[in-house]
């Protein structure tokens, strides 16, 4: 095996891991979003608190992406993060404007699918 080859290969588990990290902190976001809607939940602070959390592995997926091996996945992994720059723009914005917090769940709807894209596309490669 090159070196070449050993050390493009290197960081894909950390990405792996981290793109899997954000598809279920997306989906925990929507439980908690709906716990508090159907009057499960105690309200929205572990949405936003988890809705911080989450973030973090698309901030990595972001830096990640720079990185020799995985060069291939910076178109998506910079469309997350600019989604996910978007989103917490909404939610402050939506406070005082209903017709745009209402975007949203739409724009977190986006956030799951390009996630699970990003997830099938690295399960199926080497």
């Amino acid at each position: 095996m090159s070196s070449a080859a050993s050390v493009s290969s290197m960081p894909r588990p950390g990405f792996r891991a981290l793109a899997v990290l954000t598809l279920v902190g997306i989906a925990a976001q929507f439980f908690l979003a709906g716990m508090t809607v159907f009057g499960a939940g105690t309200g929205w602070e572990a949405h936003a608190a988890t809705g911080g959390a989450v973030g973090l592995p698309i901030l990595g997926l972001f830096l990640m992406s720079f990185l020799a091996g995985l060069r291939e996945h910076r178109r998506m992994a910079s469309v997350l993060f600019t989604l996910y720059l978007l989103q917490v723009t909404l939610a402050a914005v939506g406070q005082g404007q209903p017709l745009i917090g209402a975007l949203h769940p739409v724009n977190g709807l986006l956030m799951g699918l390009l996630a699970a894209r990003l997830n099938f596309r690295l399960g199926f490669r080497r």
